[in-house]
């Protein structure tokens, strides 16, 4: 689908030059945020959102606006801030309350997320007749051999092969995509404030924990690599998949 996609970026310092995590330089002066924009471009060529909206806090823009200079785009790039330290429900929040068409559908993201084989979403016509939260999830893997154990007397019977998903366990990570219609996505919020206990809640935990609750949550479920940049290795991982094609 060719619709918005908003970026949660900024967040505390991430390095020592006191980057937020999106601006961390990791090849050839480039941003991890740079690197997923290239990234988009490349892997979801007949898909390209109709722009790109990074979510940042106040201060943070300039700083982003540094990081973009030289990149050439084929569509949109706007840098929206949503106030001092916000966390990503505000910038969700805010994005929503500032969105110009009430019932235009959006996706938010993460830029340290790297999908790659596939790009799964929700379809259409659920997201323009439903009331629901679409949010992706993936299953739980390991880089480690599973093993078959007897839980009787504790023998391992058995070995499976490397770096495959977690067997039948119905934990599932957070893919980090969520979909939605603005003015659906708004008036889940507005009842979620009337009814939160938390001064500050989180999009992650307390908003989607509510929306479980209220059955307003859909699971769109991704079998595709997948790819978190958290540390080093992280990112070396990414460099090494991407090669030179960047």
């Amino acid at each position: 689908m060719n619709i918005p996609l908003f970026l949660f970026c900024g967040g505390p310092a991430y390095d020592g030059e006191g980057r937020p995590k999106p601006l961390m330089k990791i090849r050839e002066g480039r941003s991890l945020l740079v690197h997923f924009l290239l990234y988009l471009k490349q892997h979801r060529a007949s898909s390209m959102p109709a722009s790109v909206i990074l979510l940042c806090d106040d201060g943070q823009e300039a700083a982003i606006q540094a990081a973009l200079n030289g990149l050439s785009y084929p569509v949109p790039i706007h840098i929206r801030a949503c106030g001092p330290r916000a966390n990503t429900f505000e910038k969700f929040s805010r994005a929503l309350d500032e969105a110009a068409d009430r019932r235009a559908l959006v996706q938010f993201g993460y830029p340290d997320i790297f999908s790659f084989d596939e790009f799964s979403e929700p379809a259409l016509g659920a997201l323009e007749s439903g009331s629901s939260v679409h949010i992706s999830a993936a299953a739980l893997t390991s880089r480690f051999p599973r093993l078959i154990v007897d839980i009787y007397n504790n023998r391992i019977k058995g070995i499976s092969n490397y770096t495959s998903p977690v067997p039948a366990n119905p934990l599932h990570v957070f893919g980090g995509d969520l979909w939605g219609r603005v003015d659906q996505l708004r008036a889940l919020v507005q009842e979620f404030r009337s009814q939160a206990a938390a001064p500050s809640p989180s999009l992650e935990y307390d908003f989607f924990f509510w929306l479980i609750n209220h059955d307003k949550m859909s699971c769109v479920m991704l079998h595709g690599e997948r790819m978190w940049i958290d540390s080093i290795r992280d990112v070396n991982q990414l460099l090494a998949r991407m090669g030179d094609a960047l």
